[in-house]
């Protein structure tokens, strides 16, 4: 059965004080931002690829109860209270909230907002009430709960990214890390043919650290994925060059692709290179999955 958790509160409440309704419907599918270009003396609409999504919303059903935290029957003093209990928890407003959505070994995040909550509907007599708050995700997509990490080659083609394997949304806040030696090292992602790279070399122990999201890049000498300036990592963003869709506002959308025929395989493909490579070059990618 799926459940899902607003800020580390479970909207099924283990004791029974209020649960999300047979209403709350799985996660929608979100919208293609709609884009259209005619030009005279052609019949139709030039097609456009790689548009944007919208935000989507999902409207969460709960019905709360007299029930008190240890399963005991409080009434209608008790249903105040956890009406009350739930205006705080859905009544944030200086930040997004974390909404979680599991359903048997499937775990998926989405920072939220809350959109509107609709009028309670109470039911005295039975100490029981209802009312349905719509959350917004403006970030569209849904994520894994933590990052994983990627090891791969310096210098290889349409290779798999197989802790990236099963989604279904492009993942645009990876952090990409380089280690040297390598001369002129190249990231591409193999669905769209972004492509980041650095003009320059890297010596052996050196580390290129690229953080696609924030778009910066640091040099570091030490075993590390913190891009802060210090003594052994030196800012190098001016150095990087990247092209591609999207490339203007974040670097390298790493996009799964399909099987032939098969939807349930889905992967992201990178290819790299750079010269003067040894076996102690590779290419690092840390991030979470992306899922519509």
């Amino acid at each position: 059965m799926p459940t899902y958790t607003l800020d580390g509160v479970p909207l099924d409440h283990p004791a029974g004080c209020w649960r999300a309704k047979v209403g709350t419907k799985r996660r929608p599918l979100p919208g293609v931002r709609a884009v259209s270009l005619k030009v005279p003396g052609r019949s139709g609409e030039i097609p456009v690829h790689g548009l944007d999504l919208e935000a989507t919303t999902l409207p969460i059903v709960v019905g709360a109860y007299g029930i008190r935290p240890d399963g005991s029957n409080g009434g209608v003093e008790q249903l105040e209270t956890n009406l009350e209990a739930l205006a705080a928890v859905f009544g944030v407003r200086h930040r997004l909230m974390t909404l979680t959505y599991t359903t048997g070994s499937i775990v998926r995040v989405a920072d939220v907002t809350v959109e509107t909550t609709s009028e309670i509907e109470l039911d005295p007599g039975p100490a029981r009430a209802r009312f349905t708050a719509v959350v917004k995700i403006p970030g569209v997509f849904w994520r894994d709960p933590i990052p994983s990490t990627w090891e791969g080659s310096a210098n290889g083609a349409s290779q798999p990214v197989t802790t990236f394997a099963g989604a279904t949304g492009p993942i645009t806040d990876a952090l990409l890390r380089i280690t040297g030696p390598a001369v002129n090292p190249t990231v591409v992602d193999v669905a769209t043919g972004a492509t980041i790279r650095r003009p320059s070399g890297l010596l052996a122990g050196e580390r290129l650290l690229i953080d696609c999201a924030a778009m910066r890049a640091s040099k570091a000498t030490i075993d590390t994925w913190d891009l802060t300036p210090g003594p052994d990592v030196v800012d190098v963003t001016g150095d990087i060059q990247a092209t591609g869709p999207g490339s203007a506002f974040r670097w390298l959308h790493l996009t799964p692709t399909i099987g032939v025929g098969d939807p349930f395989s889905r992967v992201v493909l990178v290819t790299s290179s750079a010269t003067s490579t040894t076996a102690a070059s590779k290419l690092e990618i840390r991030g979470r999955r992306a899922y519509l």
